[in-house]
C-alpha cells in the first residue's frame, strides 16, 4: 500500500510539472515522460504482484527483481529527467536552491561514475553476504527499505553515466566506459559467488525443495544478465561520444569559417 501511494505521488509530481513546463512552451524532451512512466512501472512490476510472491520463493526471481529495479528502472527513471523538469517547474527560488545543490562541491563526488560504482559494489555485496540479507527475508520493513538503497544506489551509479542534462559535473566519455567495464566483473563475481557455493546460503529458502540449484541459477542470473543492460549501455556510450566529437567539430569548423569570412 505504502509503495503504491509512493508511486502514485511520484507520477502525480511529475505530471504536475509536465503540465507547468507544457503550460509555459518552455522545451522539455518529448519522450522523457513516457521514459519516467515506463520506470514507475517496471517498479510497480518488479515490487507489487507475482513477481514478488515469486521472489519469496525463490532466490533466483529475486535476483530477477533486484536486476530489474538496478538495470531497469533506475535508467528509465532517469531518462525520464525529473531533475530538468523539477528545474523548469518550479519557481524561481526553488530552482535557485537546485540549482544550487547540483553545482555544489558533494554534487561533484557523487556525480563520479567511479564513485557511483563503489557504491555500487559496497551496497551489492555488502548486502548479499551479511547477515542483513536474511534478516529482510524475514522482516518486511527491512525488505522494503533494502529496495530503496538499491534504487537509490542504482540512480546514484547510472546517473553519471547517462548524464541527463543539466549534468553540470558531467564526466568525460572515457570515465563513464572505465566505470560500465569495470561493473562487468563486479556482477560477475558476485554471481559466480552464488553459483559455485556449495551449501545454502539463507535459510529462508533452505528447506524448500531445489534450494541449492536455485542458487546456483540466481547466481547465474546475476553472472549473466547483469552484463546485457551494461553492454547495451556501453554501445550507447560509444555513439553518444561519437556524436559529440561530431558536434564539436562542426562547431570548430562553422567558427573557422566565421572568421575566415571576417
Amino acid at each position: 500500500m505504502t509503495l503504491a501511494v509512493a508511486l502514485a505521488a511520484s507520477a502525480a509530481l511529475y505530471a504536475w510539472g509536465w503540465l507547468r513546463v507544457a503550460r509555459a512552451g518552455r522545451p522539455f524532451p518529448r519522450f522523457a515522460p513516457l521514459l519516467f512512466a515506463a520506470g514507475l512501472a517496471v517498479v510497480a512490476a518488479a515490487l507489487i504482484g507475482p513477481l514478488d510472491d515469486l521472489s519469496d520463493a525463490s532466490l533466483s526471481w529475486h535476483m530477477v527483481q533486484h536486476l530489474a529495479l538496478i538495470t531497469l528502472a533506475a535508467p528509465l527513471l532517469l531518462m525520464g529527467a525529473p531533475v530538468r523538469l523539477a528545474l523548469a517547474a518550479l519557481p524561481a527560488r526553488g530552482a535557485t536552491v537546485l540549482a544550487r545543490v547540483l553545482n555544489s562541491a558533494p554534487m561533484r563526488v557523487v556525480d563520479n561514475p567511479l564513485f557511483g560504482l563503489a557504491l555500487l559494489t559496497v551496497v551489492l555485496y555488502g548486502t548479499h553476504f551479511s547477515p542483513l540479507y536474511e534478516r529482510s527475508l524475514e522482516n518486511e520493513t527491512v525488505h522494503a527499505w533494502m529496495h530503496v538503497l538499491y534504487l537509490v544506489t542504482a540512480l546514484v551509479y547510472w546517473n553519471p553515466i547517462f548524464a541527463i542534462a543539466p549534468a553540470p559535473h558531467a564526466p568525460s566519455h572515457p570515465a563513464r566506459l572505465l566505470a560500465l567495464f569495470l561493473s562487468l566483473p563486479m556482477s560477475a563475481f558476485l554471481g559466480f559467488g552464488f553459483y559455485v557455493t556449495n551449501r545454502v546460503l539463507y535459510a529462508h529458502y533452505a528447506a524448500r525443495p531445489g534450494a541449492l540449484d536455485d542458487q546456483m541459477n540466481a547466481g547465474a542470473v546475476m553472472w549473466l544478465s547483469a552484463g546485457t543492460p551494461v553492454l547495451l549501455a556501453l554501445l550507447w556510450c560509444v555513439a553518444d561520444w561519437g556524436a559529440r566529437e561530431r558536434r564539436v567539430g562542426a562547431a570548430l569548423d562553422a567558427t573557422a569559417d566565421g572568421v575566415e569570412h571576417h
